[in-house]
């Protein structure tokens, strides 16, 4: 087998633990494959790392469906290739779900940095080719297709075309959701909100920035019914939280009527100093 840029072939020194396991993966099974669990508004997704190593085939990758099924249909995939039926775009693969094709498209290189870092890891920043393995609805339509399903449409990225080229949605937003707009806070940090806000039943209406650092996210003056929440989902949710984020210590910003944001110290007894 002719020598590529991963670990295996470079030599796996000074990986972490979690990358010594998945060079152990590929050597012993081929291939290893990663599961991104669903948060929020952002389905899961999964895809291989080695199968451009043992197969000196792409990488395939899912998106939509629960990780444990999609693990098994990627396994599933790559033992197809390695029995010597190698993938081709647009060409439909049978045999993956039950009943149905799934039409393998490749992945444009512009996905990679925010979707698929354990590859490009293990490829040492090389980008390996990828094939997103694409699902139709029950009645076999496929996304693109006049009358697909919401789900088959809402849940699966078109990674053919290149990022800039996609319609705005959560995908396009990857980057966001992974860095946080807080200087001080690290976006899966818990912060407190209103249980409305939380749920989704009211929206952000009040951002207090407390002396201590600690942010707040209200719907009303004076809430007291409050949780925490990982501040990812209230990024996610109401994006225009990102224009506070300069908001001091020790200040608020509060709605008015007429739907303009004032700003104005809290009180020193704040609860949250």
């Amino acid at each position: 087998m002719d020598a590529c840029d991963c670990w295996l072939c470079a030599g796996p020194g000074g990986l972490g633990s979690r990358e010594v396991n998945m060079v152990w993966q590929v050597q012993e099974h081929g291939w290893s494959v990663v599961a991104v669990a669903a948060e929020h508004e952002l389905p899961g997704w999964a895809y291989s790392v080695g199968m451009g190593h043992t197969l000196r085939g792409p990488e395939v990758c899912m998106f939509g469906l629960r990780g444990r099924d999609m693990h098994a249909w990627l396994n599933a995939v790559g033992q197809q290739v390695r029995a010597g039926q190698p993938l081709r775009a647009n060409e439909e693969r049978r045999g993956v779900l039950d009943g149905f094709p799934v039409l393998p498209r490749p992945v444009h290189p512009s996905w990679f940095g925010d979707m698929f870092g354990l590859a490009l890891d293990f490829y040492r920043g090389s980008t390996p080719r990828m094939m997103q393995l694409i699902w139709p609805d029950r009645r076999g339509v496929f996304p693109w297709q006049p009358g697909a399903g919401e789900r088959c449409r809402a849940d699966q990225p078109w990674l053919w075309l290149p990022k800039d080229d996609h319609p705005p949605g959560p995908w396009t937003r990857l980057a966001e959701l992974d860095d946080s707009p807080f200087p001080d806070t690290p976006i899966d940090e818990l912060v407190v909100g209103s249980r409305r806000v939380i749920s989704g039943e009211a929206p952000i209406a009040g951002i207090v920035h407390t002396h201590a650092g600690r942010w707040e996210f209200l719907d009303a003056p004076g809430s007291d019914d409050l949780d925490t929440v990982h501040l990812r989902h209230l990024v996610s949710d109401h994006p225009h939280i990102r224009d506070f984020a300069d908001l001091p210590r020790g200040h608020a910003a509060w709605q008015e009527p007429d739907g303009n944001w004032s700003r104005a110290p809290v009180p020193s007894d704040h609860r949250g100093q």
